[in-house]
């Protein structure tokens, strides 16, 4: 799984070569627009094509090229894009990773899908000016991501860790996502204190997320598909806590240590149908609650709510 979806509201540009293009539609090649935040292909493009497609982000270092399918086996097609700052390769039948080299030294953001071979993540050791790093499935020498000391963002899905020693030496790191797997010692997660957003999902292991009431720098929590953990701590102490989702998180029923968080704006329920309109009575009356997002996924409990926090539930 990777984050692609948090880019889906910008808009895409599809390339395809000419030979895929019979419908009559618009040069794939044109000139962006202003609002495109990703290009893309998932058929392998010409050499000329491979230039053309260079050209569209030569001025755009906002744009991610987003690489997928039956694309290419290898990653030669990166050196035309040098100085890409963006790029999501997802390429299960990649058999060799020696193009990376063509951005190493200008690549800002990396989210490297999961492939059918095994590969080393010492080519990270090249890309000196990483910030962002989303691996799914890849952990061959994964301790090298602990130089990376510009990281201000990681997801690891699908990777397995004894605990989260591997992140101690990123002092800015803002942002983490583990999905997958069974990471269930997030002890460390307390000795990272520029930690702001924290995303767990589907760590169907972890039963005991008492960590997060150490989590002083936090400001976004989701937890998602966690169906050991049954109660939370108290958030009282997280003074910066202003947006929280609980997806699927079945095990749950009690919302008071949510509703601890003094500075809570922000609150999204989904999926979880064992709650009664009775949950929510702890949020009654919060001094900072501005939106309820209680998506039960019971009808009847979503419309008591909805009652109960006239202009604050969504």
């Amino acid at each position: 799984m990777t984050p692609s979806a948090t880019r889906a509201a910008c808009h895409r540009r599809h390339l395809c070569s000419a030979t895929e293009k019979t419908d009559g539609s618009a040069d794939p090649f044109r000139p962006l627009e202003p609002d495109c935040g990703v290009i893309q292909f998932q058929q392998p493009l010409s050499t000329e094509e491979l230039r053309r497609a260079a050209q569209l982000i030569v001025d755009r270092p906002d744009v991610q090229l987003y690489v997928y399918g039956a694309a290419s086996q290898d990653l030669e097609f990166l050196h035309y894009f040098r100085g890409l700052r963006r790029l999501q390769v997802a390429l299960y039948d990649l058999k060799d990773i020696d193009g990376f080299s063509g951005v190493a030294s200008s690549l800002e953001e990396l989210i490297f899908a999961d492939t059918k071979r095994t590969f080393s993540l010492r080519f990270l050791e090249s890309m000196t000016t990483l910030k962002k790093l989303f691996l799914v499935g890849h952990k061959k020498d994964l301790s090298v991501v602990g130089d990376l000391r510009r990281l201000t963002s990681i997801g690891l899905s699908g990777i397995t860790l004894p605990d989260l020693s591997l992140l101690l030496s990123l002092p800015d790191l803002r942002h983490l996502s583990i999905f997958l797997g069974s990471t269930t010692d997030l002890d460390l997660l307390a000795r990272l204190p520029a930690l702001e957003e924290l995303f767990l999902m589907r760590i169907t292991k972890l039963a005991d997320p008492g960590v997060l009431a150490d989590l002083l720098a936090l400001k976004t929590l989701r937890l998602d598909w966690m169906r050991n953990v049954t109660s939370l701590p108290s958030f009282s102490r997280l003074t910066q806590l202003e947006d929280v989702t609980l997806d699927t998180m079945k095990g749950l029923t009690a919302l008071e240590p949510v509703a601890a968080a003094p500075a809570l704006r922000r609150l999204s329920i989904k999926n979880m149908p064992q709650l009664t309109a009775e949950n929510f009575e702890c949020l009654s009356g919060h001094p900072r609650l501005a939106e309820l997002w209680a998506y039960t996924g019971r009808s009847k409990v979503n419309a008591a709510v909805s009652r109960m926090f006239p202009g604050i539930a969504r």
